[in-house]
């Protein structure tokens, strides 16, 4: 039998039938202590904003307000799920670059924090606070950072290629303009980087220019109250022996990857690839989840013109209030998905690869990267010699591949075996999936660790997809 959350996967199967989504609220609120603890021990005027996007359900968010956290809203009915969840509307932090008028309204009505995306969103918010007769509490989020390859260029945010944030270059001159908006109250800076950010090195130097401009603000509107740092703290889907050998299997050029592809390697001089050289999305770091979040404020920034530990330079700031967003780090590890394995055939190449039922459009690519470590078949005993085979979903549609790389099983698995694969806890089903050839989404399960589960998302039914007209059977 194969654990999953104190219970077997098939058990689980029985109970929800499949493909199925669990999400282990325990972990979830072990990782947001995690986070706490640390800003109580080195800048205790600093909180957690946990990023909604990840994991949205209001049951979740209840236990995120009861660890202490605020939360990342980006849409209303992300908005509306942590208002539910009875979070506090002034602990919730509005961000996202497409800000609907209504969500606007709604959000300085309720005194929540805004996050400025464009100098054209000030204009709107400024105009939304005069109709309710508020003052709007506003961050500016910053982009065009020359950071380097520090992560998948689909998912870095910060840099002059991204459709967040208001560039480096406007931001004097919004400061010199404020008065333009009497409405508003710019309270600091906002910058994400991106996700999976593997290194302490991007954010502290994205923290020192914040910090200098900071000092911008305060000479113009006498303080800078708040930062905010983002998220992108990284989980570890390998550890450091693993995250060498996948990169070494990968330069081998031996079939290990998809299409005889190379991942995020590049060649060197002599046009070989080379396992040191990655770029793109990494899957370990020395400093994962809270440990970066340590990294950063044990470390030092370039402010003033001076290289400064992280505290004094925040100290030397005025000791503005520090928020971090994480999302991925919170609910990843907490996270397992279950499907049924339908065949176990080869291409036409001879690669060995396993369809699995999992019948969801975007659950695979860089969501289940096929990392040795994140799929299993349940139970059974070993074979003499793992089994190495790529998994594919059941879409017709050939980019529907849930590892496009080798995946070493216990045993050789069978149509009707179980596959679990862990570490799926972020962006899960309910984000980018789709309805392709009409399958029905996955139901998603939050347990609570005591027994109670809650159903965050029911499976789709052919009704939901297909509403029938009335008297119509």
């Amino acid at each position: 039998m194969t654990d999953v959350f104190g219970r077997s996967a098939e058990a689980w199967a029985g109970a929800h039938g499949l493909p199925l989504h669990l999400t282990w609220l325990p972990r979830v609120r072990e990782n947001l202590r995690a986070f706490s603890g640390v800003f109580r021990e080195l800048y205790p005027d600093g909180a957690v904003r946990y990023a909604v996007k990840a994991s949205c359900h209001p049951a979740l968010l209840a236990a995120v307000r009861e660890e202490g956290a605020g939360a990342d809203v980006a849409s209303p009915f992300e908005a509306r799920a942590a208002l539910e969840a009875g979070m506090d509307p002034r602990a919730l932090d509005l961000n996202g670059n497409c800000k609907e008028d209504a969500l606007i309204r709604e959000a300085v009505a309720r005194d929540m924090l805004v996050v400025a995306d464009s100098v054209e969103e000030l204009a709107l918010l400024q105009a939304a606070a005069t109709t309710e007769g508020r003052t709007a509490r506003v961050l500016l989020r910053l982009s065009g950072f020359e950071l380097g390859p520090v992560t998948g260029e689909d998912i870095f945010t910060a840099g002059p290629w991204s459709k967040f944030g208001i560039p480096l270059g406007e931001i004097p001159g919004v400061l010199a303009a404020l008065d333009t908006w009497p409405a508003l109250r710019v309270l600091g800076f906002h910058t994400h980087i991106g996700s999976q950010i593997t290194s302490p090195e991007p954010y502290l130097a994205v923290l020192g220019r914040m910090i200098d401009l900071g000092a911008d603000l305060r000479a113009r509107a006498g303080a800078c109250r708040i930062l905010n740092l983002g998220g992108g703290f990284p989980v570890n889907y390998l550890d450091a022996a693993g995250w060498e050998a996948y990169r070494r299997r990968l330069a081998a050029r031996d079939g290990f990857c998809w299409n005889d592809g190379t991942g995020g390697l590049q060649p060197g001089p002599d046009g070989r690839l080379d396992p040191g050289a990655w770029r793109g999305e990494a899957y370990h770091s020395p400093w994962p989840k809270e440990a970066m979040l340590r990294a950063v404020l044990q470390g030092e920034v370039r402010a003033w013109g001076r290289t400064l530990g992280a505290r004094q330079a925040l100290a030397a700031l005025g000791g503005p209030r520090l928020l971090v967003e994480p999302g991925r780090s919170i609910v990843e590890d907490a996270g397992a998905t279950l499907c049924r394995v339908a065949h176990v055939r080869r291409t036409a190449g001879g690669h060995a690869f396993v369809t699995a039922e999992m019948g969801v459009l975007g659950h695979g690519d860089a969501l289940l990267e096929g990392l040795p470590n994140r799929w299993s078949v349940a139970g059974g005993a070993a074979d003499p010699e793992p089994f190495e085979a790529f998994i594919a979903g059941n879409l017709c549609f050939s980019g529907d591949l849930l590892s496009r790389t080798l995946v070493a099983f216990h045993r050789r698995p069978v149509r009707g075996d179980l596959l679990v694969a862990r570490d799926t806890g972020a962006y899960t089903s309910h984000f980018i999936a789709s309805n392709a050839n009409a399958y029905p989404r996955m139901p998603r399960i939050l347990l609570h660790g005591d027994g109670r589960e809650t159903v965050m998302a029911e499976r789709d039914r052919y009704e939901g997809l297909f509403p029938q007209p009335q008297g119509k059977r």
